[in-house]
């Protein structure tokens, strides 16, 4: 009755007459009504279960034409509408009450089978994604081939958001962020007109022309190159330069409950030894990493110190052999243990003296060693530990080698969640994280390169909050999380210049994201299909829950205005609304509103949502 009632509300004169702009097509579009109560009411969910939106009709275009149709329509007509790809937008902006919704859910290809693209007298290859295709599937296409491109972690995600949000992932350090590697797009303008942009046009050579093609240079092609969704048209293609698969890698996770004494060492020293090893030169096979450090609750704000001890747990994948990952996880540790030494030295209470720190060293170093020791089988030791995880029996460190006898790359190579929860790993290896909906909020800072002492106690006093007292007693999640974006990709000329072109993400400069998240009522129970359910100890804390998410939204609000010395701007696909605007595209804020005017062809501003660039 509820649907029946909001479809009175519906301009259905308008909806009869969208549906019939599509007669001429050869194939058409499907629609969705609120009537069309199942499949409607599943098509019109997003990832932030924090959202529930109503759109007037649901549009899943086959095609590049079924677009250019709805958006030429929509301006005609002045009907407002959203789109989707995976609906992974924190703030849910991809789908709203009353508007028409495009959902790519059917526009969801990888195609791995193009011919290279001829650049001069260099041949460079080329992958073709529809705008609706998501990870799981992306990853799969591209294993059989030995390729990828810098994709992320979460299955459910879609490649348009993402990329042109800029695209951080677990291969960052190696290639940089996911928009770098695309070299070509077709995009819908506000008027209906299609654009073939960069290697498009190479691919579309039976309706490319010299009025709708721009080359490598488009501004266009800049903008949607970590400028933001939505803003400047609507992508239906992209196209990729891929990169081949490294021959051998790792997987590795540590945490503080790895070793007795990584329990006691300050937060402050686990993140600066989490930066050297990350370093700019430092480490070219660690292809990307994250580090999670999960926020405590304090009864008053005379408790939170910049000593503070708190959860963590460091996630990396490593595209070297294992005596060189070894070598990593030593000098980390080494790092951890001179950081807390220098600590314990300076307190005149502890009997600590340069004689015996080598000995502490040496027992140190032996421990993390024993942890990690080269094994004859094809796992590294360091068991999973971490609470309620107790069904996982599997290493936590995993080595995968290319067969020569296999076509293309194993499906073993994969990667597991670095945020929220474990995925459990399975004998064939690890898989993208089985991401489940759940209602959170994010929000973001960017440190600069000064980045220093001061700004990291900033953080880690950020992470205790009144707020957050009591809610160890709920489903509430409250964290951050590192993203390394220095590395030798962002480093040195020659990584440089292997980038296809220029783009607008404005952060190449910087060490890593900060992303503040909290989650509530999250499902624990997932798998590659993404079948979510909680367990039992999780469902019973949904009421409890309820009287402390508010006080993890207020903490959220808190972190947002947290000062940290030596940030600027915020991370675009960590998207919060109360962000302006500007914050997320600093110093290319001005130029993307001007190739928004100048180029969109969207005089009606139809490309519109809170966080697009006007």
């Amino acid at each position: 009755m509820k649907n029946d009632s909001y479809t009175k509300q519906i301009n259905q004169k308008a909806i009869k007459s969208f549906k019939e702009a599509f007669e001429n097509c050869n194939v058409k579009p499907e629609f969705y009504e609120p009537s069309n109560e199942l499949s409607y009411n599943e098509l019109r969910k997003v990832f932030n279960r924090r959202f529930d939106f109503m759109p007037s009709l649901i549009l899943l275009p086959s095609n590049t034409e079924h677009v250019a149709i709805a958006t030429q329509y929509a301006t005609d007509n002045n009907i407002q509408i959203t789109v989707k790809s995976g609906g992974h937008d924190h703030e849910g902006e991809s789908v709203a009450t009353g508007r028409v919704l495009i959902d790519f859910a059917n526009m969801n290809k990888t195609d791995t089978s193009l011919n290279d693209y001829s650049k001069g007298n260099v041949s460079v290859q080329q992958i073709s994604i529809q705008p609706g295709a998501r990870f799981s599937s992306i990853k799969a296409a591209l294993d059989k081939k030995h390729l990828g491109i810098p994709h992320g972690t979460c299955q459910s995600v879609a490649i348009a958001g993402y990329t042109m949000g800029g695209g951080w992932g677990p291969w960052t350090r190696k290639y940089g962020m996911g928009c770098e590697r695309l070299m070509g797009a077709t995009i819908v303008l506000g008027d209906g007109t299609v654009k073939y942009l960069g290697t498009s046009a190479f691919y579309n050579t039976e309706k490319a022309n010299k009025e709708n093609t721009e080359g490598a240079e488009s501004k266009l092609l800049w903008a949607i190159r970590g400028g933001g969704g939505l803003s400047y048209g609507i992508v239906t293609e992209f196209f990729f330069e891929p990169f081949e698969l490294p021959n051998i890698a790792h997987s590795f996770q540590i945490s503080q409950d790895t070793l007795p004494v990584l329990e006691t060492i300050k937060a402050t020293s686990v993140i600066e030894a989490w930066e050297k090893v990350t370093a700019p030169g430092k480490y070219p096979q660690l292809i990307g990493t994250n580090l999670k450090v999960v926020a405590k609750g304090v009864h008053n704000e005379s408790e939170i110190s910049k000593d503070a001890i708190l959860k963590w747990t460091m996630n990396g994948h490593f595209g070297g052999n294992r005596a060189e990952l070894v070598e990593l996880v030593l000098e980390w540790g080494t790092y951890l243990i001179e950081l807390q030494l220098e600590d314990l030295f300076s307190n005149p209470d502890l009997d600590f003296t340069s004689n015996n720190t080598p000995e502490i060293l040496n027992t140190l170093k032996e421990g993390l060693i024993s942890k990690f020791e080269e094994k004859e089988t094809d796992t590294v030791g360091l068991l999973d530990t971490s609470e309620g995880r107790e069904d996982i029996k599997e290493k936590n460190v995993l080595t995968f080698l290319k067969k020569e006898d296999e076509n293309g790359y194993p499906d073993t190579f994969t990667f597991e969640s670095w945020d929220r929860y474990s995925a459990t790993a399975k004998e064939e290896g690890l898989s993208l994280e089985a991401d489940c909906p759940a209602p959170h909020k994010i929000t973001s800072k960017m440190p600069t390169c000064n980045w220093d002492a001061t700004s990291r106690e900033q953080l880690v006093c950020s992470l205790q909050s009144t707020s957050l007292k009591g809610i160890e007693n709920t489903n509430i999640s409250s964290y951050i999380t590192l993203g390394a974006i220095q590395g030798d990709f962002y480093e040195t000329h020659a990584a440089r210049s292997q980038s296809a072109l220029k783009c607008a993400f404005p952060y190449q400069t910087r060490p890593f994201t900060i992303q503040y998240q909290t989650w509530w009522d999250m499902p624990t129970e997932s798998d590659v299909d993404c079948q979510c359910k909680m367990d039992k100890s999780t469902s019973e804390k949904i009421i409890p829950t309820r009287f402390y998410s508010n006080r993890a939204l207020d903490w959220m609000e808190e972190c947002r205005d947290y000062k940290i010395n030596k940030t600027e701007g915020s991370f675009i696909s960590f998207k919060d609304a109360s962000i302006p605007t500007k914050n997320y595209f600093v110093k290319n804020y001005n130029k993307l509103i001007d190739i928004k005017l100048a180029y969109s062809k969207d005089e009606k501003c139809l490309f519109k949502s809170r966080k697009t660039i006007l």
